[in-house]
């Protein structure tokens, strides 16, 4: 009887000694050794064991996680187009994506729309900065340079945040100008497009140009160096891609 007993309470021990079970955001590491090493600043650390521990997929952009919407998000503007809700892979796909992007752009804040197809052809995502929201639809999913596709919504939300002057001299050297009737800015034809929808809109074009800033910085300094330093003086300086 003792022993029987004692067995039990040392199982029930057991279990109660267990790591907590990982949620969806986080994997399981298994107890391993950790080897003996000094860290960048100087400090050392001895040899260890590491216990079973959860640790986050993406833990740069676990704010995002409560993000996701599953259903349409209210006061969209193009009303026929159709929303659904997110599977997990998709979901972490987005958080991949987000997680290289600048600290600017992880720290704004978005709501994120599953949508199925655009009104626009092929088109991969669309930002409504009215609502907060960025909708990504089949496109994105089928693309490769996804996370590309990310900072270029999330550079549709961050215009709105930068200084207004530095952005003014950038939107004149793109070639936009706001008419004597039209309250809108139309673009002087005349200016060099940066890509085939850059005449869009103005928000559009500087959301192009500060994607390329990213993606392809030497490009954008050796077509269009002027465009090139306004954005460099416009930005923080650490606005540079996260090592994937």
């Amino acid at each position: 009887m003792r022993i029987s007993f004692l067995l039990i309470l040392l199982s029930s021990f057991s279990v109660l000694a267990s790591p907590p079970p990982c949620n969806k955001w986080q994997i399981k590491v298994r107890t391993h050794a950790v080897k003996k090493y000094k860290r960048q600043d100087g400090t050392e650390y001895s040899k260890t064991s590491r216990q079973e521990h959860c640790r986050d997929k993406f833990p740069t952009v676990t704010h995002w996680q409560d993000r996701f919407l599953e259903n349409a998000p209210v006061g969209w503007p193009e009303s026929v187009e159709k929303f659904k809700a997110w599977s997990q892979e998709e979901k972490e796909a987005v958080l991949r994506a987000l997680s290289i992007q600048p600290r600017v752009l992880r720290e704004l804040f978005a709501k994120m729309a599953r949508g199925v197809i655009s009104n626009s052809p092929k088109n991969p995502g669309a930002t409504v900065k009215s609502l907060d929201t960025i909708a990504l639809y089949d496109e994105f999913f089928k693309s490769s340079d996804q996370d590309r596709i990310l900072a270029h919504e999330l550079a549709h939300l961050y215009i709105h945040g930068l200084d207004q002057t530095k952005l003014a001299d950038l939107v004149e050297e793109l070639g936009w100008r706001y008419g004597k009737v039209s309250r809108y800015a139309i673009r002087l034809k005349d200016a060099p497009k940066l890509k085939q929808d850059s005449d869009q809109s103005m928000t559009e074009d500087i959301a192009n140009h500060l994607e390329d800033f990213l993606y392809d910085e030497s490009g954008l300094l050796k077509k269009f160096p002027k465009r090139y330093e306004l954005i460099r003086r416009l930005v923080p300086s650490d606005f540079k891609l996260e090592k994937k």
